[in-house]
């Protein structure tokens, strides 16, 4: 099977890669994929020359997303796939950093959240786009519009932007928004940093994925590990 593969043209090769390894929405690595198209880890598995094509496709053009797990989740995966792989992910999905003491003039991000931008930068030395999801970024411009405090706002907001230029790779910074959501000062604020506001209307919102309590346990068990398998750290 795997001479066959390997002795098609390249571009045919990608084509099959992109069907078995590539996912539209945001991956979470932590479930079973719960698009109609479920990743086939298997194909790593083949041989050393298939890995490398198969698993630079894998990690260079899906979205990996973290908004429904916690830092040492993120964490745990850049340690179980590698920083060779970890270098190769262009693209996350994250929940907007969470600013916990708004309220005082000693404005500063949360500890996990200090952290796991730092665990980035320093692993995904390729990272090209952070996206901030929804829920979280709709979270704190409530918090933020409610301060009625546009000094603190101010420092707040580029308080985030720090922490995300300091991953210099990155080129976009996208930051999901309800249509009626952020006040227009606040949008103001937001895009005086370069950031791009994705505006979503709220009726607009859709739920990819189905009752997880529903999905068969062994099936998620399976999926679970499907991105853990695609390091082989020996290849």
């Amino acid at each position: 099977m795997s001479a066959n593969l390997l002795s098609l043209p390249g571009e045919l090769r990608n084509a099959i890669f992109q069907q078995l390894l590539m996912h539209q929405e945001p991956i979470d690595p932590r479930n079973r994929p719960c698009l109609p198209q479920a990743l086939n880890p298997e194909l790593l598995h083949v041989n050393k020359a298939i890995h490398h094509e198969a698993s630079s496709l894998l990690y260079t053009q899906n979205c990996f997303d973290f908004t429904k797990c916690g830092s040492e989740d993120l964490i745990s995966f850049l340690n179980q796939i590698g920083r060779n792989n970890a270098s190769r992910i262009r693209h996350f999905y994250i929940d907007f950093p969470n600013i916990p003491d708004l309220g005082t003039d000693n404005v500063t991000l949360g500890e996990d959240c200090v952290r796991v931008l730092a665990r980035i930068q320093s692993d995904c030395t390729n990272l090209s786009t952070i996206t901030t999801s929804l829920r979280s970024t709709n979270a704190m411009a409530l918090k933020l519009d409610a301060l009625d405090k546009p000094h603190i706002v101010a420092e707040a907001l580029t308080l985030v932007d720090t922490h995300f230029r300091a991953i210099t790779s990155l080129q976009q910074i996208i930051i999901e928004v309800y249509e009626d959501g952020p006040s227009a000062a606040l949008r103001r604020v937001m895009e005086s940093h370069g950031w791009i506001l994705n505006v979503t209307e709220q009726a607009d919102e859709i739920q990819f994925c189905g009752n997880e309590e529903d999905d068969d346990e062994d099936e998620d068990d399976y999926y679970n590990d499907t991105l853990r398998d695609a390091h082989y750290d020996e290849y």
